[in-house]
């Protein structure tokens, strides 16, 4: 499956290259081109890197790893480029101030994902995954589960039937057990 990931960061890039060691077509995005050619360059040749439209035209799943307050501002600068497709949303209502972590309050007593597909507007599939891992452990237990090692557990929520079926196998190639936690509203 071809997967286009925004944002190259701390969860963008291991969870390409466990997907581009699994074998799917990745091409890396970010703000900054020189670290979306980085994150490609980690996986050996096994991904490539554009600008985060080309990330989107070129994925048939879009990853955004971004923190959770740019989506409005990625959402605006892609246009209506993400129409119809699948968007993973791996992103919890966390931001960094002054250096340490600190929780955003989701608006309107939703659920995280449930706010994000407001954003992203109805005609985009989303499917909340990948989001229970930090990011070093998704590395690493996604590295082990590929080698044939205890797979750990991974949930994904959405309210999109056709979709979720899509998403299972990404998770699955990355090393984890899918487990359907749901719908959107049920989502963490």
């Amino acid at each position: 499956m071809r997967v286009g990931i925004l944002g190259s960061g701390r969860l963008g890039t291991p969870l390409g290259r466990l997907l581009a060691v699994a074998g799917h077509e990745v091409c890396f995005s970010d703000a900054d081109p020189a670290r979306a050619a980085a994150a490609a360059a980690e996986c050996g040749g096994q991904a490539r890197h554009g600008s985060p439209v080309e990330a989107v035209r070129f994925g048939e799943v879009v990853v955004m790893a971004v923190w959770w307050e740019a989506f409005p501002a990625v959402v605006e600068q892609l246009g209506g480029a993400l129409a119809g497709k699948i968007v993973i949303d791996p992103s919890n209502p966390i931001t960094e101030r002054d250096g340490a972590a600190t929780a955003v309050a989701v608006p309107d007593g939703l659920t995280s994902p449930q706010y994000q597909q407001n954003v992203l507007g109805p005609n985009v599939r989303l499917v909340r995954t990948f989001n229970t891992k930090y990011p070093n452990e998704l590395l690493e237990l996604g590295t082990a589960g590929q080698r044939g090692g205890t797979r750990a557990d991974m949930p994904y929520w959405g309210d999109d039937d056709a979709a979720k079926k899509a998403v299972v196998p990404l998770i699955e190639a990355a090393g984890f057990t899918a487990i359907d936690g749901g719908g959107l509203s049920d989502a963490l």
